[in-house]
């Protein structure tokens, strides 16, 4: 492709990436980088795609894979290790507190042992507090496949965490 080809690839399709991202990212700014990012990596490669057409489905994926990871790394810079955190209860007797500890430790294994999708899938809707809307779109589904698939593996943790 050449510069002439991607300069108007970029023209064209510039404002539907920011549009893409600013629906994925709560910033505007997180939004412009996410999208001047992926612009660059493209740039990079852009003598392996064989026209503007194969480099926009690219571009596409791109930018919510980006903007996924920017959310990513915005959480897990706020989440703090189950180990770090305070455990509220009513009774903060030393077994307890033992107890629930112990409960954390089942359940963080219990989801260690989910296929890696299932415990992404996870991560986005309780530890990143993505919406069910932006999940199904970062993933290309429908909004009730996402409910219908956190929905069951919630299920089957609770049941799992019974029969311990």
């Amino acid at each position: 492709m050449t510069a002439e080809t991607f300069i108007t690839f970029v023209q064209q399709q510039r404002s539907d990436m920011l549009r893409t991202a600013s629906q994925l990212l709560t910033s505007a700014d997180d939004a412009e980088d996410t999208v001047q990012e992926v612009l660059m990596k493209l740039w990079a490669a852009r003598e392996r795609f064989a026209d503007a057409g194969e480099m926009g489905k690219v571009a596409h994926a791109a930018i919510r894979n980006t903007a996924l990871n920017t959310l990513r790394n915005q959480k897990v810079r706020q989440a703090l290790p189950l180990e770090q955190q305070d455990v509220a209860t009513a009774d903060n007797s030393p077994d307890t507190l033992m107890e629930v500890r112990e409960r954390s430790t089942q359940m963080h294994r219990l989801i260690t042992r989910l296929p890696a999708a299932d415990r992404v899938l996870l991560k986005m809707r309780n530890i990143d507090q993505l919406s069910y809307s932006q999940i199904a779109l970062m993933l290309g589904t429908t909004e009730g496949a996402v409910r219908q698939r956190i929905s069951r593996l919630r299920q089957m943790l609770i049941t799992q965490m019974k029969t311990l």
